[in-house]
């Protein structure tokens, strides 16, 4: 039975844990659609750094692929975007993120309606954090919604050991083959939420309908390969709040160690 969670009135969720949940109804991959993706520029920012990624997501319009070259850069502020781009590095331990934002998130994201974004080909690591990125604040905060048609996929990235966890609310779309590192910093991995499901609050909207099992309405968290390395703790690869375990599908089909 879902408690309150401490210091959130109303809110419901997912105690922690793992929670395995298969369902074959849907492929994750059918909820993207394709056709925005021919008329899209690519606009390549210049080096990894903060300024240069920002300054290239100011000139990019939705749709756009925004390349990030290769290189390490430690990040001390955070990264605001709010078009419908995808932000594309140029693989694991080639464009390395290194999280040195001591207030605030590293990236904070929020959906376009009707758009699809995408963050890919990314390697995170903690670059000095000195306090935990706790949820529902987070390092990596992306807020969507499930009413105007904005989708987000996360896939083929690394999060290495970051202190502090990507948070997701009210998204809908997948979070695909990434290899995740949790244990020597924090011992869990990602935060999802379902705060202003149907508008709501508190996920309210969530609790108030049926769970739709099979449809296109879901966060698929599936095919990523996560590594506990806390010598004698368990590591934990997910929590759900304010309803959002009715809409998020875990399909683990990648390794847990």
């Amino acid at each position: 039975m879902p408690k309150s969670h401490k210091g959130e009135a109303s809110v419901r969720y997912l105690a922690r844990g793992l929670r395995f949940t298969v369902l074959v109804s849907v492929a994750a991959t059918l909820i993207f659609a394709p056709s925005r993706l021919a008329r899209a520029t690519t606009i390549n920012a210049s080096s990894a750094s903060q300024s240069d990624v920002a300054a290239a997501i100011a000139s990019a319009a939705d749709g756009d692929v925004l390349t990030i070259p290769g290189g390490t850069a430690t990040w001390t502020r955070t990264l605001v975007v709010r078009k419908a781009i995808t932000l594309q590095g140029a693989g694991v331990g080639s464009t390395i993120i290194k999280d040195a934002v001591q207030k605030g998130r590293l990236i904070s994201w929020t959906l376009t309606a009707g758009h699809l974004s995408r963050l890919t080909g990314i390697e995170f690591q903690d670059g000095g954090r000195v306090n935990v990125g706790a949820a529902p604040e987070g390092i990596l905060h992306v807020t969507g919604s499930n009413t105007n048609r904005s989708q987000f996929r996360w896939d083929h990235c690394k999060w290495n050991n970051l202190n502090g966890f990507p948070v997701l609310d009210t998204v809908i779309g997948v979070v695909d083959h990434n290899n995740i590192t949790v244990g020597s910093v924090t011992n869990e991995w990602i935060y999802i939420y379902g705060s202003n499901w149907n508008g709501g609050q508190f996920g309210d909207g969530s609790w108030a309908v049926p769970a739709n099992f099979g449809s296109s309405q879901f966060l698929f968290v599936e095919d990523n390969t996560i590594l506990g390395t806390h010598p004698t703790v368990q590591s934990a690869i997910v929590d759900a709040f304010a309803g959002a375990f009715r809409n998020t599908l875990q399909l683990y089909s990648g390794r847990h160690n």
